[in-house]
């Protein structure tokens, strides 16, 4: 995200294996066989346009290169468990004495204090301690978590928005900052109406089944001829337009259906009339009819589908990346744009090391230097440009 919004990002992995994302290659989902199964889907995703350096952190000469390359940087960021760098002698503090004004940003699992810091942690395990996955679901589903690994993407958005908060902070004061963010931490923030209302009532709601846990009625997924359409609920100016279309004009002023309240927060009946009308046509037919009298709907779509979306494309939210094995592929963008410039087209993600010479060159390194990190274990040898 960092380096979409412009940042330069050096990613300092370990000489061996470097990060063992490179290795959750596609085979491993969809089997030998499938399109392109000897690459990472994972590694590019989280580590397209950075660069990469190897080196051995167990060595001196290796963390003088992390203390040489942050004389220069802006920001460190690491999610190692908390004290790990400062056991190395790279912590926050030995770095303010060398940058004044760095940022140490630390992605976290559980936060900064408290009786879990050291616990180790995953996205599941942030969703299932903030009580995300025990509100998905119907009532008799054991807990679902999402079907993506939110906490560990948006968790990454929060420690991003705190470096740039940083950032600004120091551009302010001149004073170097430390940021947290945790997934666990990101995963309470993002149900604050959720967890306020159990805080304000006593009361635990319902879960979410096929709409919110607050939402049930004209909200969620509704089967059509050929998939699903999902509607946002329909407040009282669109109910006359929406029983139009859908065929229900005797049930507008009924107040079992027709009651705001009643149909978008309790409104199992009219969520069971709308099941058996929706069939009739295909979800396209549905959705014309109603973008056309501004109600609130979608399809609901798969990726396939999705990663031919003109709005996408249109907003650099799906962006062209020539990868050196699987070719021109889409890869998903952010969520931002700046000045209204949209981009395009994304870097590729870094070979193991392939950019290390040339950062320690930029470092102040002699390639004399850089030779004898090489010889003595140091760093890894660079990979070719791909």
């Amino acid at each position: 995200f960092l380096s979409d919004l412009g940042a330069d990002v050096i990613k300092i992995e370990n000489r061996e294996t470097g990060d063992l994302s490179r290795f959750m290659l596609a085979q491993l989902i969809g089997g030998e066989k499938v399109k392109n199964a000897e690459v990472s889907h994972y590694f590019i995703a989280m580590n397209r346009g950075k660069r990469s350096i190897t080196v051995d952190l167990k060595k001196p000469d290796g963390l003088e290169i992390v203390r040489r390359l942050v004389k220069s940087s802006d920001v460190l960021l690491t999610n190692y468990r908390p004290g790990v760098l400062d056991r190395l002698g790279i912590g926050y503090e030995d770095l303010k004495k060398i940058n004044p004004k760095i940022i140490f940003a630390q992605g976290s699992s559980w936060g900064p204090k408290g009786p879990w810091v050291m616990r180790p942690s995953r996205d599941t395990l942030a969703q299932a301690a903030s009580g995300i996955m025990a509100k998905s679901g119907r009532p008799s589903d054991p807990p679902f978590p999402a079907p993506i690994f939110v906490a560990d993407h948006s968790g990454a958005l929060s420690l991003a928005s705190g470096i740039l908060a940083a950032l600004v902070a120091r551009e302010r004061t001149g004073q170097s900052q430390r940021v947290d963010a945790s997934i666990y931490g990101t995963m309470i923030a993002l149900q604050g109406m959720e967890i306020d209302y159990t805080s304000l009532t006593g009361q635990e709601p319902e879960r979410a089944g096929r709409g919110h846990q607050f939402l049930h009625g004209v909200w969620g997924a509704f089967k059509t001829k050929d998939g699903w359409l999902c509607i946002a609920g329909v407040d009282d100016l669109r109910w006359p337009r929406f029983c139009r279309i859908m065929g229900i004009e005797h049930l507008e002023a009924d107040p079992e259906y027709g009651d705001n309240v009643v149909r978008n927060f309790h409104g199992y009946k009219i969520q069971a009339v709308l099941d058996e009308i929706f069939p009739n046509k295909t979800s396209a037919e549905w959705l014309k009819e109603l973008n056309d009298a501004d109600i609130l709907a979608t399809e609901v779509v798969y990726y396939s589908a999705m990663l031919k979306s003109e709005q996408a494309r249109g907003n650099g939210y799906l962006l062209e990346l020539d990868h050196p094995v699987a070719g021109k592929m889409l890869v998903s963008g952010a969520p931002v744009t700046l000045n209204g410039e949209v981009p395009t087209e994304s870097r590729p993600a870094p070979e193991h090391g392939q950019h290390t010479e040339e950062i320690l060159l930029e470092a102040g390194y002699s390639w004399e230097d850089i030779a004898k990190l090489h010889e003595d274990g140091v760093i890894g040898v660079a990979a070719p440009e791909a």
